[in-house]
């Protein structure tokens, strides 16, 4: 049987379900799930294994004639693109430890189909927040590329244009119109994305602040780090006496013109037409014409299907 997907209601939610579809495949990203009361449970939910990545995308228009005396319609955004999808992530998640339902389509006739390991699964929140770009730049001529300013601590209540707060003890993820492109482009598979998430929740729990100017300068220093021993990037210092991790303006432009980077794209390019194969095979299993004796579904090897 075929299985019919949303592909997302909004423009800002196509390119994200777009974009998602890139690194996770179609078979393994869902855009606009259903709760078993009719609700939507997030934007857009991707599972593999049991790592789970569900999206909140908003857009707010608070911000279209923004000056700097103007604070109150940066607090007004704030709080409907990023403070309200944060609650709304939170109990998304609680509603995916419960083990309750989940559907595909508004009559609830079609159920999720992944089985989801409530116990051990691994669940990232990333929230989208567009609408802030050209208020963001003008606001300071040093901000690059018009993206949103994030800080993992304690939370002092305090509303600094620009710049979003988070309780370490409850993470979730920011990104935002520029930079959702850059780290959904640069991590374009389920392990990168899944590794750098991974990376960024462990750097949060190790120190007692982290601060970045837009989440791809944090990005390029994931990436200009290395671990040899682990095979593995990581956010940080390997010096044990550092508490505080803060990463400055315009990474990110610097790091697009190393030697690094251009390296990096070249041994990319090895896996296009692998990832080709792999699209049109996961498109024939949604289209429910997959020939073979395997069920990708339950995470059996690709290579045992044919279409």
């Amino acid at each position: 049987m075929p299985i019919i997907k949303s592909t997302g209601y909004t423009p800002t939610e196509r390119l994200l379900a777009e974009l998602c579809e890139r690194s996770f495949l179609r078979l393994w990203s869902y855009p606009n799930p259903l709760k078993d009361d009719g609700k939507e449970l997030c934007d857009l939910l991707a599972v593999f294994e049991d790592h789970l990545f569900i999206f909140f995308d908003r857009k707010s228009r608070h911000l279209e004639s923004f000056d700097q005396n103007q604070t109150t319609r940066w607090e007004r955004w704030k709080r409907a693109t990023i403070d309200d999808q944060a609650r709304t992530a939170h109990g998304a998640e609680r509603y995916l430890q419960s083990g309750r339902r989940i559907f595909l389509d508004r009559e609830l006739t079609t159920e999720f189909p992944i089985n989801i390991d409530r116990k051990n699964m691994i669940v990232h929140k990333i929230i989208v927040a567009h609408g802030a770009a050209e208020a963001c730049q003008s606001f300071s001529a040093e901000n690059v590329y018009g993206s949103l300013a994030v800080s993992y601590g304690k939370i002092d209540n305090l509303s600094w244009p620009f710049f979003v707060e988070i309780d370490r003890a409850k993470p979730f993820h920011v990104l935002d119109s520029h930079n959702l492109r850059i780290v959904m482009g640069e991590l374009d598979t389920i392990f990168d994305l899944s590794c750098y998430f991974d990376a960024k929740i462990d750097a949060i729990r190790r120190y007692d602040s982290i601060t970045y100017c837009g989440e791809e300068d944090l990005l390029a220093h994931y990436f200009l780090n290395f671990d040899q021993a682990k095979n593995g990037h990581f956010i940080g210092t390997e010096d044990q006496d550092v508490n505080g991790l803060v990463i400055g303006e315009g990474e990110w432009k610097s790091f697009v013109e190393t030697p690094v980077y251009k390296r990096k794209h070249e041994a990319d390019r090895v896996s296009y037409l692998w990832d080709e194969i792999l699209q049109k095979t996961t498109q024939n299993a949604l289209d429910g014409t997959l020939l073979g004796n395997c069920s990708l579904l339950r995470g059996q090897p690709i290579q045992r299907a044919t279409g």
